[in-house]
């Protein structure tokens, strides 16, 4: 079924969907991934399932797998109607949750994301996913908000780069991103933006006294599969960077 919301997704690779989730559930969201890594810390891998923003490793930037975890009301939310309902359409498949991130890039010392296709780590075939960017704050380019380009989702796998940077193990090369429209939405707490797992994406640091939490709930179709041996193949670079990012900082 065609709609102006997909035509609009096939065309540019990213959507905007506005009031996705309501401000208590922005706020219940808040509180349980203070709790979760209050709960959970002595269980989370640095650079798999969290990445810090200092140094001293007391400012978390991002954490990751947290589907692994139960209990949680952004696991609730995976389950909700409303949103599977858009991911069903979008996907014009049946949803299938891949992953729940949060990445929370604190004010002022919150970390760059570098261009990069989700399907560089993901690895299905065919690329049929999405991730839904949830906003937990009022999300702009003053504070760090993702930067999609539009119309890449349609370009294929371009080239990526083994990376240093937290929560970014592959990423694209300057010289190597596509020359299209850069968008940049605007969010309120509860808007989401909706982007194809081929879209190029990444964001700025955070350098305002701001913060800028997003919530990532990921979905690929029932009908695609991963690529195992591309999958593997990531996860064993991933290990490696990981040692050598441990033994630079």
């Amino acid at each position: 079924m065609k709609t102006k919301r997909t035509e609009k997704y096939k065309n540019d690779g990213v959507i905007v969907e506005r009031n996705l989730i309501s401000q208590e559930d922005v706020d219940k969201v808040i509180d349980d991934i203070n709790n979760f890594y209050i709960e959970n810390k002595k269980l989370l891998q640095e650079g798999k399932d969290v990445n810090y923003a200092n140094s001293d490793k007391t400012i978390i930037n991002s954490l990751h797998r947290l589907e692994n975890f139960k209990g949680y009301h952004f696991n609730d939310l995976a389950k909700r109607n409303n949103i599977l309902k858009i991911a069903e359409e979008l996907l014009e498949d049946e949803p299938e949750l891949i992953s729940i991130q949060a990445f929370v890039k604190p004010g002022s010392i919150g970390l760059p994301a570098p261009f990069h296709q989700d399907n560089a780590y993901w690895c299905i075939e065919p690329a049929n996913g999405l991730t839904m960017w949830i906003a937990l704050d009022e999300c702009d380019e003053t504070n760090g908000m993702v930067k999609y380009i539009k119309n890449t989702h349609q370009l294929g796998v371009i080239k990526h780069i083994p990376s240093l940077a937290p929560g970014s193990s592959q990423i694209i090369e300057e010289k190597d991103l596509p020359k299209s429209k850069i968008f940049t939405p605007r969010l309120k707490p509860g808007d989401a933006a909706i982007h194809h797992t081929m879209n190029v994406h990444g964001s700025n640091p955070n350098k305002s006294g701001k913060q800028r939490r997003g919530l990532l709930i990921c979905f690929k179709g029932k009908n695609t599969k991963r690529n195992e041996s591309l999958f593997n193949r990531y996860q064993k670079n991933l290990e490696e960077l990981i040692k050598i990012r441990n033994k630079t900082l």
